[in-house]
């Protein structure tokens, strides 16, 4: 799915993109989608209760803060939840967008990601972040800013472990910079889930069109 960035140059429209893996379904940012992932997890946890409600729990904290987040850049939300044997597989990929800004007045994406993680969320044994630049060349993207880990997010009822990696973009000539946030509470699975999310993050496109008018108009 494209979003469009409406520009001041009329020529053209700057358009940004990503692809999901098979499976993964689009939220509605409405809350719909998440409701109907809750009634997915309770259906399929119905005699575990225990786990159920810790996913219950972690469906609601999501919907929360994307509802928080759509008011402060939050352009769209994805994810997926699979039943397996052995568990479960949950994962979400986010982008916000943030007006670039000159100067003094630039927002810079990943220290606003160092601002969401407080001390406590890497203060406990094998939690971690790391800051980083990947190359994106190949698919257009050039150097960008990463910030990956395992972090603990604490709640009034649990503390929750998630495996985490958002990765800034920025694109000549676009007043907007790009944050693509991709969170796992699947945290004994380090390596394959960062693995995934440099996969999806690797698929980010800015693409440019012409724009037609219409000659009646």
């Amino acid at each position: 799915m494209a979003y469009l960035f409406e520009e001041d140059v009329p020529q053209r429209d700057i358009l940004f993109d990503y692809v999901l893996p098979e499976g993964w379904k689009q939220y509605d940012l409405s809350g719909d989608s998440f409701a109907s992932m809750r009634a997915e997890v309770l259906e399929a946890y119905r005699n575990r209760p225990e786990e159920a409600e810790a996913l219950n729990e972690l469906i609601a904290d999501m919907a929360a803060v994307a509802g928080e987040a759509t008011g402060a850049g939050l352009i769209s939300a994805a994810g997926t939840f699979e039943e397996y044997d052995d568990g479960f597989f949950m994962a979400t990929v986010c982008v916000f967008a943030f007006p670039a800004g000159r100067g003094e007045y630039a927002i810079d994406p990943l220290r606003l990601v160092d601002y969401v993680y407080q001390d406590s969320a890497t203060a406990r044994e094998g939690t971690w972040l790391n800051k980083t630049v990947v190359d994106l060349s190949e698919s257009g993207l050039g150097r960008c800013g990463r910030v990956f880990g395992v972090t603990d997010y604490d709640t009034e009822e649990a503390i929750l472990r998630t495996v985490a990696m958002h990765t800034a973009f920025e694109y000549p000539g676009l007043d907007k910079r790009i944050l693509v946030s991709c969170t796992s509470p699947n945290s004994h699975e380090v390596d394959e889930v960062l693995d995934l999310f440099d996969a999806i993050t690797g698929t980010a496109r800015f693409r440019e069109r012409d724009v037609t008018t219409d000659a009646g108009a």
